[in-house]
């Protein structure tokens, strides 16, 4: 009878790990270290822009594409996306405009790169691919406040 437990637990614990290891991301694609450090650089000086923008602006919906077009200009959109999706997950769906690729930054994470951010502040960052998910076509990035400014 022990022999038969021990075997049902080696069977169930086998079947979980199983379980779990078939569960994978779609992109596991990593960066190198060295270019994880500039991007993060980089994204850093990005966010800091935003906030600038913020300062003189309290509209409560800006295109802030443009404050990382220097991140556009040295890195590929992949890199990128792959950068954004390690360090804060990306959500994906299929929308009216095509398939998307997302992540919010909401006002504490934001005010952690700068104290400039207002309560309810929210940065999406985005990215549209083709009809296949195989080629990103466009990045956006959006701030936000729906807390009435």
């Amino acid at each position: 009878m022990l022999e038969r437990r021990q075997f049902v637990r080696n069977c169930l614990a086998t079947a979980a790990l199983t379980c779990t290891l078939s569960i994978v991301p779609t992109r596991s694609f990593s960066l190198e270290d060295s270019v994880k450090s500039q991007l993060d650089s980089e994204f850093s000086d990005a966010i800091h822009r935003v906030a600038s923008v913020r300062e003189t602006n309290r509209s409560t919906g800006l295109d802030v594409t443009h404050q990382f077009d220097k991140i556009m200009e040295m890195h590929s959109l992949s890199d990128f996306q792959t950068y954004v999706s390690q360090r804060y997950g990306l959500t994906r769906l299929k929308a009216g405009v095509g398939n998307e690729e997302f992540t919010s930054l909401g006002d504490k994470v934001l005010k952690e790169f700068d104290k400039r951010f207002l309560a309810h502040d929210r940065l999406t960052v985005g990215f549209r691919y083709d009809s296949d998910w195989k080629g990103i076509i466009e990045f956006r990035a959006t701030l936000g406040n729906l807390g009435g400014i």
